[in-house]
């Protein structure tokens, strides 16, 4: 009895696993130094970045539904360039980048302080 609890509980699990995978598309974060990434200028542009200091560049595109933030709220690009300006000046803040690998664009910009 308890073999075929285990076998429907691996199952389900087997079948959830699959669901979330299929709601989530695949991506890569980059955590990069605000010094190594160039921001957008447009809603539409490029965003480009580099994994170190010698690494080389990665361009990549950013659209209208890219959402940028700072420890968790949204904010306009605009605002953001702002933030991101200001902390280059300040130090080795980190920028986390998340690129949808299934279309090639970036869907979140992101920046957690303390």
């Amino acid at each position: 009895m308890d073999m075929i609890k285990t076998i429907i509980f691996s199952l389900l699990l087997m079948m959830s696993a699959a669901a979330f995978a299929e709601n989530y598309p695949p991506t890569k974060t980059y955590e990069v130094l605000v010094k190594e990434v160039r921001m957008p200028t447009a809603e539409n542009g490029t965003i480009t970045v580099r994994e170190c200091s010698s690494c080389s560049y990665e361009t990549h595109r950013v659209t209208a539904r890219t959402i940028y933030a700072m420890n968790g709220k949204n904010m306009s690009l605009g605002d953001f360039r702002e933030l991101v300006d200001r902390l280059r000046l300040e130090g080795d803040h980190a920028v986390n980048v998340r690129l949808d690998i299934q279309t090639d664009t970036i869907s979140k910009v992101f920046i957690y302080t303390q």
